[in-house]
């Protein structure tokens, strides 16, 4: 028990008494031993609230012991929940404070005796079953209530480690993207001047442009672990690193009107798709579109069959279309792929653009 329980108890325990010392001049010697003992047991009415409600019911046959009945008809309110027994607890005391069991043979019946007689015994027996009923409801809302704060700080410290998962997720594919890109440029590259390497006159400029290329790579990687968003303004300077067999109709694009997560999902999307032919199409032409309308931002990269023998590059773990269609599924969007007839391959993508207002 609490410091508070305790002085609670003990406050009632001392009125209880001081009230059987105040009506000693109407009680029997037994009578005021049991009422003593009765003041003591009523520390016991939280955990035996019907055992105590019964053995206060003698003292409360006195007429003048009042107090034990109703602090164990208040204790059996407020702990038990089946409504039977705390309306048969108060019919008891009711009926034991209403009959004058002390002068029962000379009692006179009168009308206002009688009516004065029905309102004590139900104030005895109303006020404390209403008052236990009052608390235990309360208590129970404050358990309901301090349940609810502790699911609702759950459900906050779920929504932010899934916040920060997703975050995750979203720089590891940012990263992937960038990292994919740039490795196969290199890869293109190398292969370009491992073939002229032995009697090329140019030599040293191809391997000044590789290390211009290294280095412009690496400043890629460096601006996907910022966190830095390339979008729409950046997709000619996408094109253009990605050499001259790369075609582009890029639509006139009002950045205002196109969220950061789209123009930075569409970026990805050209990015991801010029990679892949580089690594499964090397030497294929591609052509790039994109189309906007108020209502969606259209993007469709194709190629054609690969134009250089030998086998093919593979780099990367092949999560990059997976990751692009999380990034467009998220977005509410779609994103297709399909092989072509004549051996090359098409990515088409659609991401529909909210309102001004809801973004």
């Amino acid at each position: 028990m609490t410091a508070r329980r305790w002085a609670v108890e003990a406050l009632v325990v001392a009125v209880a008494a001081v009230e059987a010392l105040a009506t000693r001049h109407w009680l029997e010697d037994r009578m005021f031993a049991g009422a003593l003992v009765v003041a003591v047991v009523l520390v016991l009415r939280r955990r035996f609230p019907r055992t105590v409600l019964a053995l206060t019911l003698p003292t409360l046959a006195t007429g003048v012991l009042w107090l034990p009945a109703m602090c164990a008809l208040h204790a059996l309110a407020a702990s038990e929940r089946r409504r039977g027994e705390v309306i048969a607890g108060s019919a008891a005391v009711a009926v034991v404070a209403f009959v004058p069991w002390r002068d029962l043979g000379g009692y006179a019946w009168t009308l206002p005796d009688t009516t004065l007689g029905v309102l004590l015994a139900g104030l005895l027996a109303v006020a404390p079953a209403a008052l236990g009923a009052l608390g235990r409801a309360r208590s129970e809302l404050a358990a309901r209530l301090a349940d609810l704060a502790l699911s609702r700080e759950r459900e906050r410290r779920y929504a932010a480690e899934q916040a920060a998962l997703r975050e995750r997720e979203r720089l590891a594919r940012d990263v992937h993207d960038t990292a994919a890109h740039h490795l196969s440029l290199i890869s293109l590259r190398c292969t370009a001047l491992a073939a002229a390497a032995e009697n090329s006159p140019g030599f040293r400029l191809e391997a000044e442009a590789l290390g211009e290329l290294s280095r412009h790579a690496s400043a890629g990687l460096r601006q996907a672990i910022r966190h830095e968003t390339p979008g729409l303004a950046q997709l000619p300077e996408l094109v253009v690193a990605a050499g001259d067999g790369v075609r582009a109709d890029l639509a006139r694009v009002d950045l205002a009107d196109c969220p950061p997560e789209i123009q930075h999902t569409a970026y990805r999307i050209v990015q991801e798709a010029l990679t892949n032919v580089r690594r499964h199409a090397p030497g294929a032409r591609a052509d790039v579109a994109v189309r906007y309308t108020p209502d969606a931002l259209h993007i469709c990269v194709h190629n054609g069959p690969p134009s250089v023998p030998g086998p093919r590059p593979e780099l990367g773990g092949g999560q990059g279309l997976p990751g692009l269609r999380v990034r467009t599924a998220a977005l509410g969007g779609t994103l297709t792929t399909a092989p072509r007839p004549d051996g090359g391959f098409t990515l088409e993508a659609v991401l529909p653009l909210p309102t001004p207002a809801s973004w």
